[in-house]
């Protein structure tokens, strides 16, 4: 059975209550076909219908898999066409479309997402594997008077040439995070003009899609020399990160998981600095389910791709975070593999 009938199958099942279900949803449609594109999806068991533009005709043919393409010129002839497919009784749809009706419910295509088959598996683990690379760049070309801005430039120039996709930060405006000195210390750090400095801590956060997967990752490196204050830091923060990976398995709640984290952290008196979950799901969103919080609700299962992230944040001074990205199967397997420890540049 190829991996999209799978797909159509668990996402049907969830939606068993319904007559229709249609996507809207780019990121829902690409799941269920491999396009990425505007249009809708209406799911079947042998196939998915996908309506879409004539713009988009070729484009649709050639990515979909197991997909019957149907195009209209413009938009309100692709909704009639979509009306006509639909089945007698009640349609679920993944998003407030406002011209296709049904019952707007994001449950079954998030529950249906969040356990990764071997394909998408497969995307994550190249995303962490050339996420990995731009680490080891960046451990060769950070030093004293270049800009975060000069510095994510060279991160986009890899990742581009790595078929790397660039995504927004949730918070910020940043394809990436680059935070230098004070900088670091802000969780969602925009890229400025700052130039690096010798004692600087620079956190770097690099996310990215390949292929519509995404991994996430981010190390600290110091500039120059470490004031005691930030190695006791960065050591309180990779005691933390390692103890979360270690609890990472199929079973463990993911609010127990982050107040794990956060007790090791208020060993060091640090949890006070703490001021985000300790993780979230990763796939084609940067941010999917399951989450690891303090008010999580949610059991890790096999199939679920998590990331475990740490960090202090000390205003006006200096931040520390360390991220990786596993996978929890029979066994969990860490898909970033950069090393860990503080490297000083």
């Amino acid at each position: 059975m190829s991996v999209f009938k799978q797909r159509r199958e668990r996402l049907l099942l969830l939606a068993s209550g319904f007559d229709n279900v249609v996507v809207a949803d780019p990121k829902n449609l690409y799941y269920l076909t491999g396009f990425w594109g505007g249009g809708w999806g209406i799911v079947r068991p042998d196939a998915t219908v996908l309506v879409t533009s004539v713009m988009e005709e070729k484009r649709a043919t050639g990515s979909s898999h197991e997909a019957e393409v149907v195009t209209a010129p413009v938009r309100s002839d692709q909704v009639k066409a979509v009306k006509r497919l639909l089945a007698k009784g009640r349609t679920l749809i993944d998003s407030k479309d406002g011209q296709v009706r049904g019952t707007v419910d994001t449950g079954p295509f998030i529950q249906a997402r969040r356990k990764k088959d071997s394909e998408e598996l497969s995307l994550i683990r190249g995303a962490s594997e050339r996420i990995d690379k731009i680490y080891e760049m960046l451990e060769k070309t950070i030093r004293p008077g270049l800009t975060e801005l000069e510095i994510a430039a060279e991160v986009m120039k890899q990742a581009t040439l790595d078929d790397l996709s660039p995504l927004a930060a949730e918070g910020s405006l940043s394809p990436i995070i680059i935070g230098s000195g004070e900088n670091s210390a802000y969780p969602h750090a925009e890229l400025t003009k700052r130039k690096v400095r010798s004692g600087d801590m620079i956190v770097a956060d690099i996310f990215f899609r390949y292929r519509g997967y995404c991994s996430d990752c981010t190390r600290t490196y110091a500039v120059g020399r470490v004031r005691k204050e930030q190695r006791d830091g960065y050591e309180a923060v990779l005691e933390a990160e390692r103890h979360g990976v270690k609890m990472v398995r199929r079973g463990e709640s993911g609010r127990d998981i982050h107040l794990a984290v956060k007790a090791i952290l208020k060993g060091h008196r640090l949890d006070g600095f703490f001021t985000h979950g300790t993780g979230h799901g990763v796939g084609i969103d940067i941010h999917e389910s399951p989450s690891l919080g303090g008010k999580s609700e949610d059991t890790l299962q096999t199939g679920d791709v998590v990331t475990v992230e740490p960090g202090i944040y000390i205003p006006g001074d200096y931040g520390i975070r360390i991220e990786d990205t596993l996978f929890v199967g029979n066994d969990v397997e860490v898909l970033t593999k950069y090393d860990r420890e503080l490297l000083i540049l």
